[in-house]
Formats: structure tokens, sequence, C-alpha cells
């Protein structure tokens, strides 16, 4: 995990950028900071000799990114279901211990969130239904791998849990902020834990 650390700096600058981008308001720099992150990151991941799964996941959550940008909310969350079952197939494999006990916790939460979130989802329902459970198992079977992916499962169950608030109604001063700290952090965190299980 030496190497690239060009990438992994650029990958940190960008997140940095399009928090910016988020104060200003300007839609097309919120788009080209955007889509640049994953890229960034998955060169990072591939001078270090990641795996193919966690390049895919990458290139799915690229495709996501830019979905939900232009406001495609069904195909992005498509994209991102792709990503997710990338992360589930790739940390399963590599599970340490397979802990029934965060499988009910990640559970509680999921159910819920749901319970909270369902009367203002609408059309949405049974989409986001479905996804979150999809970002829930990427929660568990990381947080089966290790500390660091695990976190970063765990960021992007909340970073997904703020937009899902969002598209319920519940918005609220910085939860753009919040939604995309939380996804680029563990992004790194996912992609950095799967690197280090391949150094083990």
């Amino acid at each position: 995990m030496t190497r690239g650390r060009g990438w992994l700096v650029g990958y940190g600058a960008l997140t940095v950028a399009h928090l910016v981008t988020i104060a200003i308001g300007e839609t097309w720099s919120q788009l080209i900071t955007k889509v640049l992150l994953m890229p960034t990151l998955a060169m990072w991941v591939r001078v270090n000799g990641g795996p193919v799964t966690l390049l895919v996941a990458l290139v799915a959550s690229l495709v996501g990114d830019f979905l939900l940008q232009v406001d495609q909310l069904l195909p992005g969350m498509l994209a991102f279901g792709v990503a997710h079952v990338c992360y589930v197939l790739l940390f399963a494999r590599r599970a340490r211990k397979r802990s029934l006990v965060l499988v009910a916790a990640y559970g509680v939460v999921w159910l819920a969130a749901l319970v909270v979130l369902w009367p203002g989802l609408g059309d949405n329902r049974i989409p986001v239904a479905v996804y979150s459970l999809l970002v829930t198992a990427t929660a568990v079977t990381s947080g089966w791998s290790g500390w660091r992916a695990g976190v970063g499962g765990a960021l992007f169950l909340i970073s997904d849990g703020l937009i899902g608030a969002g598209l319920a109604g519940h918005d609220f001063t910085a939860r753009d902020y919040l939604v995309m700290a939380t996804y680029c952090v563990a992004q790194y965190l996912l992609s950095s834990g799967a690197l280090r299980g391949d150094s083990r």
C-alpha cells in the first residue's frame, strides 16, 4: 500500500474540492469533481495490485455517482447495488470471523431506519428497502473482515441513510456535506481494508 501515494493524495484533494463545490452550489464543478473521485481511488487500488472485484465495485460506484448527480435515482441505485454485491462477495470470502451478533445488530439498524423513513418514501419504498439491504450486507461482511473495512462499511451505511432521509423529506443543514464526507472516507476504508487483506 506504499505505492501510488500521488493517487491517494489526489483522492483526498478531490474529496475536499468536491465538498467546496457543494458550498458554492455550482452544478458543473460538482459533477466534474464527483466523477473524478472513484477513478482516482481505483488507480491507487490498481497500482497496489487490488483485486478485480474491488475495481469493479469502484467502477460501478463511478457510474452511480454520475447518475445520482444528474438526478437519475433508480439507475444510480442499481449501479451502487452492483457495487455492493461486489463488496459483499469480496469481504465474505475474506471473513475472519462470521459474527451473528453483528448480523443481528445491523439487522435491527436496517429495520429501524426503514420503519422511520417508510412513510415519506412514497414510490421509492421498495427500491430503497432492497438497496438498503444490500448496503447493510456490505456493512456486515466488511465488519467480519477487520476494523478498517468494518468502519468503511458502517460509514457507507450512514452515508446512504442520510440520502434516504432526504428522500423521505427529513432534510437538514449540512446533510449533503455529511453524505459525501462519509461516502468518500467509506470508499477509502473499504479499499484500503481490502488491500491490507491482500497483504496478509
